[in-house]
């Protein structure tokens, strides 16, 4: 079992899908994160305050710095690993979007060690949308969450207008738990959908 004082001394693990790696965020990787999260459309599901794109992506790192040095949240970059660089190649080609190895990040959000629960969210850059990837990386991170940090409970959210993110969540045996319903007077802010998975679930 991995603890807060053993990723605090080693740093995190390497994970590995088919296709991707996943490893720790470092600092040389937050300009390339400002410009994933600068794209409207990659950032609209991300956060909904009334600011404009960049005061939102320019929030958001800052978060992400801070929760990261604190272990608070458990940030891994996702990037292609070695024996994938024909498809790397060939997407880097077809997308002049593709700027930077980095396909985005994925994390364990308000891990609590004592408790063994922790929120999953992901973020991946518009040219890797649709290919299957944030499934694959969804994967992999529920069985380091219930194989290597013992986690009890994995929860994850998504806008109920996000159909993409729904459909990774399923595809992952995660559950509807339950809807949260936002306030807003011009009813134009979705509600927020709250799905969960058990280690018993998982097993």
């Amino acid at each position: 079992m991995l603890t807060r004082e053993m990723l605090l001394r080693f740093g995190l693990p390497e994970l590995y899908t088919r296709r991707v790696r996943l490893r720790q965020l470092r600092t040389e990787d937050y300009p390339a994160l400002e410009r994933v999260l600068s794209d409207p459309l990659v950032i609209q599901y991300v956060n909904r305050i009334r600011k404009p794109v960049y005061t939102r992506m320019r929030r958001l790192v800052a978060q992400i710095k801070i929760s990261s040095d604190s272990l608070d949240s458990l940030h891994f970059a996702v990037e292609w690993h070695s024996r994938n660089t024909g498809e790397s190649n060939l997407l880097s080609e077809s997308n002049e979007l593709t700027s930077s190895p980095l396909l985005g990040i994925v994390s364990f959000q308000q891990w609590n060690e004592r408790t063994g629960e922790a929120q999953l969210g992901y973020i991946l850059d518009r040219p890797f949308w649709g290919q299957g990837l944030a499934t694959e990386v969804v994967g992999e991170m529920l069985n380091f969450g219930f194989r290597s940090l013992k986690l009890k409970r994995i929860e994850s959210r998504c806008q109920e207008d996000n159909q993409a993110s729904m459909r990774v969540l399923i595809k992952n045996k995660m559950r509807l738990l339950r809807t949260i319903g936002a306030y807003d007077p011009s009813g134009v802010v979705p509600s927020v959908l709250v799905f969960s998975i058990t280690q018993g679930d998982y097993a």
